[in-house]
C-alpha cells in the first residue's frame, strides 16, 4: 500500500478504535469521560493534580485528636442532628485560623465534610458550608473542595485547597 494512502488509513483506524471505547458524558454535575463503560473524572484529575503543585500548607495544620479544638468539634458535629450524628467519628481535621474543616463518618449518615469557625474562641458550625455524601463518579477532593469554595467564599483558598479527604468514605 502506499504512504499516501496508508498513513491516513492508519489515522482513520485509530480514530474509529478510541471513538469506539472513549465517549464524552455530559452530566447535570459536569461531564465525564466513559472509558469502556468506565466513568473517570478527567477534570478532577487534572484540578488535583493542579493544587497538589500549587498550593501552600505552611498556615494549615491538621488538628491534633488529643487537642481542645478537636474534642470541642466533635462535641458540636455530634449534636448537630441527634440520634444520628451521635456516631459521629473524625476522619481528619485541617485548621486554619479561625477556621476548621473536619471530615466526619457516621453509622448511619453519610459521610461529611464539616466547616466550622471561631468567634471569641467558641467554634460554631457554618451549616451552609456542610458537604454530606458521596462524589462517585468524581474524585472526592476538588469536588468537595470547589463545593466548599462556593459555600463559604471567606473561607482560607489554603485551608481548602490542603484538605485531602483522609476516610474510605471519599476514596
Amino acid at each position: 500500500m502506499h504512504p499516501r494512502v496508508s498513513i491516513p488509513l492508519l489515522v482513520l483506524v485509530i480514530c474509529g478504535v478510541l471513538l469506539t471505547h472513549i465517549h464524552v458524558v455530559p452530566t447535570d454535575n459536569g461531564t465525564l469521560l466513559s472509558i469502556d463503560g468506565r466513568k473517570v473524572d478527567v477534570l478532577g484529575e487534572l484540578k488535583n493534580a493542579w493544587v497538589s503543585q500549587t498550593r501552600n500548607c505552611k498556615d494549615v495544620t491538621q488538628v491534633n485528636a488529643d487537642g481542645a479544638v478537636y474534642r470541642q468539634a466533635l462535641s458540636l458535629i455530634q449534636a448537630y442532628s441527634p440520634p444520628s450524628s451521635q456516631s459521629a467519628k473524625i476522619a481528619s481535621a485541617w485548621s486554619s485560623g479561625p477556621w476548621l474543616v473536619v471530615e466526619v463518618e457516621f453509622e448511619t449518615l453519610l459521610p461529611a465534610v464539616v466547616t466550622l469557625k471561631a468567634s471569641n474562641g467558641e467554634f460554631t458550625i457554618v451549616p451552609n458550608a456542610i458537604w454530606s455524601g458521596y462524589t462517585q463518579p468524581w474524585l472526592a477532593a476538588p469536588f468537595i473542595r470547589d463545593y466548599l469554595s462556593r459555600q463559604s467564599p471567606d473561607m482560607p483558598s489554603d485551608l481548602v485547597a490542603c484538605f485531602t479527604p483522609q476516610s474510605q468514605s471519599f476514596q
